[in-house]
């Protein structure tokens, strides 16, 4: 027992069969590590042997259980309870149907009494079953339990490149000429369509500038606005 162990366990009450009837049960989960401790002599304090000297050793599990003391508000159902070597058999027993190794935290144990009053001639009798914690505690905290696997790293997304931008025809601001023909807007590609009545071919090898030209010189001097006339957007 440690120092915590010493300190605390005076706040835990510990079950009692005597003024039980034959009948009575006990079903609590195991919320600590089974102890094992010296007996004492029934109705006693004082500490018992067996008749060749060796010390008469027990188990001590707390339960986590429904029962509640009334008169006090602070209990929080946990109960110790004292398997002696009398309940010793029938709990190992039903540790072994459970197919389980031992008693471990989380687990689930019912004991029943079953017969005796527990004193000299007439000991207790019991009947205990066990029902294993759903994980093994000992996973929890790195113990012998395999490492679960890992599983790989989904792989990388591919590095996606970045669009290389279309060249684009070079363009230039929307001439007097070309707005004059209805060629309007912020930039316009840099190319006049060829005025009916000329060869495209000839068209297309003139330079801009004289394209542009050409177009001004053909374009109607614009008339002033009278009556009858729509004046001009």
């Amino acid at each position: 027992m440690d120092a915590n162990d010493l300190l605390m366990s005076g706040g835990i009450k510990s079950i009692k069969w005597k003024d039980e009837p034959i009948g009575y049960t006990v079903i609590g989960t195991i919320v600590d590590q089974p102890k094992v401790e010296q007996m004492k002599k029934y109705d006693s304090d004082e500490l018992d042997f067996w008749p060749s000297g060796d010390p008469k050793m027990q188990i001590v599990v707390t339960l986590g259980t429904e029962l509640r003391d009334p008169a006090n508000a602070q209990d929080d159902g946990k109960r110790k309870l004292h398997i002696s070597p009398r309940m010793m058999k029938p709990v190992r027993e039903a540790v072994q149907r459970a197919g389980a190794p031992g008693l471990a935290i989380g687990g689930r144990l019912a004991v029943r009494r079953t017969g005796g009053t527990g004193a000299t001639g007439s000991p207790f009798e019991f009947a205990a079953e066990y029902a294993p914690p759903a994980v093994d505690p000992g996973s929890l905290l790195g113990g012998n339990a395999a490492a679960a696997p890992v599983s790989p790293a989904p792989p990388a997304a591919p590095m996606l490149t970045q669009p290389q931008p279309q060249p684009q025809p070079a363009t230039a601001p929307a001439s007097a000429a070309a707005q004059s023909l209805g060629i309007t807007g912020p930039a316009q590609p840099m190319t006049i369509p060829c005025p009916q009545g000329m060869d495209p071919v000839k068209w297309e090898a003139l330079p801009l500038t004289q394209q542009q030209a050409i177009v001004a010189a053909m374009a109607p001097a614009p008339a002033a606005a009278g009556a009858g006339q729509i004046p001009p957007f």
